[in-house]
């Protein structure tokens, strides 16, 4: 009996902590046991702090489709649905947004783990070992890691279908991490239709390695079989608002002009393809964007001096997909966007971390070349430096999470009053619709949609049509307030109106933020 019970320890002991052979794998396990405590550490101080816009409609989208109080469909079908599906589940199980919450530590803490078992692959343990120091202590990942949004899950699901991806394709080892990586790429873009940027990358660097003998691997055709299928609900979907989804894209992200009714989000200009990488000193902090700089010299030498043997030097072929993965998504994000946003850039955090390593490396091969030094030591010395530089990272992360944990605060309560004082049937009308949808368990319109799905950007009404839609639909209740933009009108049909009685403020001091008004249609 003793004997079998040890057989069992000894096989969950292998296959838990079989891979740990040296002393790189056990510092990455302290490592992974740092970042997960400040991620709790962020967990504790996060979990009780009010939605924020984006964050809130994926969270209202979980509660209506688990079914939860009356509320109305605001999912924007543009976006991919894994997220808000995930969400659902634990709706459904009875848990609230605080286990969701903590489902974001470990995928965030996942990101860490899964890019050292990644670079450890493409290069060697010592360079996915500081990769995952710099992830750990990374402002950007710490303060997304109390936000329950799509960043991080979707950079964790695009990584490991990268990782899968080098251990089938590149280094042979089966086919079925070949299928995994579609599996998990699907999943990715499910998560976040945006890592769909990512696809090109893959399919340049498979036709530079094979150029078009890629057509005969019936390995690939499956891998393309199983992504197709994974995505054709969303693609399904998106074609029943939208019409076809290709066009919409160029036309609404890209705007490219094409035969649909969309709206542009961004007019689509070259002159701010630069934003993300200007936006850099920022993101990495200024210790670790210098580090960077030095170690691009160093890192993509190869690949600049030998870029005429890319379709034979695997190493210059290795240097050119991480150039790809860094550069070509930052410059689309750059003429997609009007502005930067960090965490539109997790994905490319493991190789911004590895490459501002790489000045230590090459200060620590010249003073061992010309000094005598111990060699641990020497390794300890650089170690301890690269985490000094890391520090205001972690102190902007703390900072930011300390100004940030208030931000919308009031709209928390002000829906949970909403829910406590209306009934299944209710409107409210607000513009602030995610948030108090989320709160209340309310139906809700916005003052420009009326009758309109609140995110269906595609349709909005009129002053008159609005003025109609109240007299027919007879809302509840309407909140002002200003985190979100009125026009002038609304300012003046609530002064001017005597259907709605403020019943309930919120203030920030003196200064009113939310006004709930209640209809009285007598």
């Amino acid at each position: 009996m003793e004997e079998s019970l040890k057989k069992r320890k000894d096989w969950i002991k292998n296959k838990l902590f079989g891979w740990v052979k040296d002393n790189y794998d056990k510092t990455f396990l302290i490592v992974l046991l740092v970042a997960f405590i400040l991620r709790i550490l962020v967990f504790i101080i996060t979990k009780d702090q009010a939605m924020w816009f984006d964050a809130a409609e994926y969270m209202s989208t979980a509660k209506y489709w688990a079914g939860i109080g009356d509320m109305s469909d605001v999912w924007y079908y543009r976006r991919g649905f894994f997220w808000p599906f995930f969400g659902s589940l634990f709706f459904r199980l009875g848990l609230g947004d605080t286990a969701i919450r903590f489902a974001t530590v470990l995928f965030s803490t996942g990101i860490v783990a899964v890019s050292y078992f990644l670079i450890k692959n493409i290069f060697n343990k010592k360079y996915a070992l500081y990769a995952c120091i710099g992830l750990t202590f990374s402002w950007v990942m710490l303060f997304f890691t109390g936000r329950p949004m799509t960043s991080i899950p979707a950079t964790f699901f695009l990584l490991l279908s990268l990782l899968f991806f080098w251990k089938g394709y590149e280094l042979k080892q089966g086919n079925k991490f070949i299928y995994l990586f579609a599996l998990f790429l699907a999943i990715s873009v499910l998560t976040r239709m945006q890592n769909l940027i990512f696809l090109p990358i893959f399919f340049i660097f498979i036709l530079i390695k094979e150029k078009f003998k890629f057509l005969k691997n019936k390995s690939l055709w499956v891998a393309l079989l199983i992504f197709i299928l994974i995505l054709s609900p969303l693609f399904v979907i998106y074609t029943q608002h939208f019409g076809n989804p290709i066009t919409d894209i160029m036309s609404y992200y890209f705007g490219i002009e094409a035969n649909t009714t969309a709206v542009a989000s961004t007019k689509g200009t070259f002159s701010n393809v630069p934003m993300y990488f200007k936006d850099l000193p920022y993101n990495l902090s200024k210790p670790i964007f210098y580090l960077f700089l030095a170690g691009v010299f160093y890192f993509f030498t190869d690949l600049f001096l030998g870029f005429d043997k890319i379709f034979k030097n695997k190493n210059v072929q290795k240097k050119f997909f991480i150039f790809l993965w860094i550069v070509l998504p930052l410059a689309i994000l750059g003429y997609m966007d009007s502005y930067a946003q960090q965490r539109y850039t997790m994905p490319q955090h493991p190789f911004f971390f590895l490459i501002a390593a790489i000045p230590f490396f090459k200060i620590g091969r010249l003073i061992k070349k010309h000094f005598k030094f111990n060699k641990k030591i020497m390794a300890f010395l650089i170690l301890v430096v690269f985490i000094v530089a890391l520090i205001p990272n972690v102190i902007w992360a703390n900072q930011l999470i300390e100004n940030k944990k208030s931000s919308y605060f009031e709209l928390k309560p002000a829906g949970e009053w909403i829910k406590e004082n209306s009934k299944k049937g209710d409107m409210i009308i607000t513009n602030s619709f995610p948030q108090i949808s989320y709160y209340s368990e309310r139906r809700v319109a916005t003052f420009g949609t009326c009758y309109n799905n609140p995110e269906a950007h595609t349709t909005s009404c009129s002053e008159e049509e609005f003025y109609e839609f109240v007299e027919d639909v007879k809302p509840k209740f309407l909140v002002w307030s200003v985190f979100q933009h009125h026009e002038e009108w609304i300012i003046n049909y609530l002064q001017n109106n005597n259907i709605w009685t403020p019943v309930q403020v919120y203030n920030q001091g003196e200064q009113p933020i939310i006004i709930i008004y209640e209809s009285d249609y007598s």
